[in-house]
């Protein structure tokens, strides 16, 4: 089983990368490969929405993107983490997101092999964690039109600092399980 944790932080090891890093460290305890991506350090420009994809069949943008979704299309498990800034995932979340667009047919369906499990690693400051329900649908939506199902939620409030997730060992506990879940 092989599972990839795609990590939107701009800062390197900070508390949703360290989130998606204990995601991903039970699922390698129960026997999954792993591997972790930092989309800070790949070249992935945002969708022109040129629509060239639907004309040729293939994005028009020579980056990151591609060796990217094709690790995607070979994991059994996505675990996406970001952090939440007013009320939203972080800015680097999005051009990786908006292009799923290039892989989507015109009827909206894809090659991406179905069933994947996709997990969502948030941390925020200090919003009501009821604020982070419709985050969690929409990358649940998002992960949906490549046929993921859902593999679970973890989050951790009161992150502000770049180390704070330390703070809360019950929650690096739990996502550990809910990495060792990914394997079942």
């Amino acid at each position: 089983m092989k599972i990839l944790g795609i990590a939107t932080s701009p800062r390197k090891g900070a508390n949703s990368q360290s989130l998606t890093e204990h995601v991903l460290a039970g699922a390698k305890k129960a026997g999954a490969k792993t591997e972790l991506v930092r989309i800070c350090d790949l070249d992935i420009a945002p969708c022109t929405g040129c629509n060239s994809c639907k004309e040729k069949g293939e994005c028009i943008i020579d980056d990151d993107m591609e060796s990217l979704w094709e690790k995607m299309a070979k994991a059994d498990a996505i675990v996406f983490g970001s952090p939440v800034y007013w009320g939203r995932l972080n800015a680097q979340a999005y051009p990786f997101l908006d292009r799923f667009y290039a892989h989507l047919k015109p009827d909206f369906t894809t090659d991406m092999p179905k069933g994947k499990k996709i997990v969502l690693a948030l941390t925020f400051g200090g919003m009501p964690p009821e604020a982070l329900v419709p985050l969690n649908a929409y990358i649940k939506a998002t992960f949906g039109y490549l046929g993921c199902v859902d593999g679970g939620f973890i989050w951790q409030n009161q992150c502000l600092g770049p180390r704070d997730l330390a703070k809360y060992p019950e929650t690096i506990k739990k996502a550990e399980e809910l990495g060792k879940s990914l394997t079942k």
